[in-house]
């Protein structure tokens, strides 16, 4: 019977918190893991990232995975684990165990990712959404500050950093801090 991962993810730094929780086939990689992180948060995976141990000082913070070498020699991985090439199983041994997602180095978007259980199956599935609260901040809005004023714009219809409120408009479309349409984003998640 296949086992599944529930994993939740939680984006830090935001109250209240965006969240994510689904299942993840238990014999993925870390690959599959930012994967199913960028399709639940609905982003365009343009950016670096990197999985981490959940220690809260990046100085004790160890590298588990992260993009790997492109072969052209535009991102040095240099010592850097390949996350296609990293198990999930090796660092989520147990239920409660623990890292970081940072995507984007300039927006700096740091998750905290939790394994909440382990799931059995009849049914053979990839994965599968189960919950999320809160839409998910618009890709390069400049980080949490960024968010927040998205927010405030949405809330306001004022640009809280000075810029001209049309093409910040344009910029925000329909895009509501506060919705999460759970099934609306099964069917682009779920496989």
């Amino acid at each position: 019977m296949p086992i599944y991962f529930e994993f939740e993810v939680s984006l830090v730094d935001t109250d209240p918190l965006v969240t994510r929780r689904f299942l993840l086939d238990a014999t993925g990689t870390f690959g599959d893991l930012h994967l199913a992180i960028q399709d639940s948060f609905e982003w365009h995976g343009d950016h670096l990232w990197d999985f981490r141990t959940a220690a809260r000082s990046r100085r004790t913070q160890r590298l588990l995975a992260s993009v790997p070498d492109d072969g052209n020699g535009t991102w040095d991985s240099g010592d850097r684990p390949d996350a296609w090439k990293v198990p999930l199983k090796e660092h989520f041994k147990r239920v409660g165990t623990a890292c970081r997602y940072v995507y984007d180095y300039g927006d700096e978007w740091v998750h905290h990712v939790k394994l909440r259980q382990l799931v059995p199956s009849r049914e053979r599935f990839v994965r599968r959404l189960l919950a999320g609260s809160l839409a998910a901040p618009l890709d390069d809005s400049g980080g949490i500050g960024g968010y927040y004023r998205m927010a405030e714009f949405v809330e306001t219809g004022t640009d809280p950093w000075g810029d001209d409120s049309g093409e910040t408009a344009e910029w925000v479309g329909d895009w509501k801090p506060d919705q999460f349409d759970l099934q609306s984003a099964k069917t682009s998640f779920d496989r």
